[in-house]
C-alpha cells in the first residue's frame, strides 16, 4: 500500500512524470496486472468460491439492478439533465472490473472471490 499512495502523490503533483504511459504501454501494464492476479490464486481457491453461488448472485444483482437502480434515485435526486442520467446510470452497472481484483489483494481480501464476482459480471 505504501507504493500505491506514493506513486498516487507523484502522479496529482507531477503528472508529466507518467506521460511515458501510451496507450500501448498502459495495456501492457494492464495484462500484466491482471497476469499478476491470476497467479497467485490456486485450484483450490477457485473451487471454494465456485461451491458458493450466493456471493456471486449477490454481486451480478447488484451490478445489474440495484446499483444502476440507485444512481437512478441519485440522478433524479439532484435533478441531473436526461444526458447525465443516462451516464450515471451506465457507470452504475460497470462491473468492478481488475481495480477491484487489485484493491482484494491489496486489502488482503478474497482475490479468489473478486475474480469471480468480476468474471460473473463480465459477461
Amino acid at each position: 500500500p505504501i507504493w500505491t499512495v506514493m506513486v498516487a502523490a507523484i502522479a496529482l503533483n507531477r503528472p508529466d512524470t507518467f506521460s511515458f504511459m501510451t496507450t500501448d504501454s498502459f495495456t501492457v501494464a494492464l495484462s500484466a496486472l491482471m497476469f499478476s492476479m491470476g497467479i497467485t490464486l490456486t485450484f483450490e481457491d477457485l473451487k471454494r468460491v465456485v461451491r458458493k453461488p450466493l456471493p456471486v448472485g449477490i454481486n451480478f444483482l447488484a451490478c445489474y439492478a440495484l446499483m444502476p437502480g440507485l444512481a437512478y434515485v441519485i440522478a433524479k435526486v439532484f435533478s441531473l439533465s436526461p444526458a447525465f442520467t443516462a451516464g450515471l446510470v451506465m457507470v452504475g452497472a460497470i462491473n468492478g472490473g481488475q481495480a477491484s481484483n487489485l484493491c482484494a489483494y491489496i486489502a488482503r481480501g478474497d482475490v479468489a472471490l473478486s475474480v469471480l464476482m468480476t468474471t460473473a459480471t463480465t459477461f
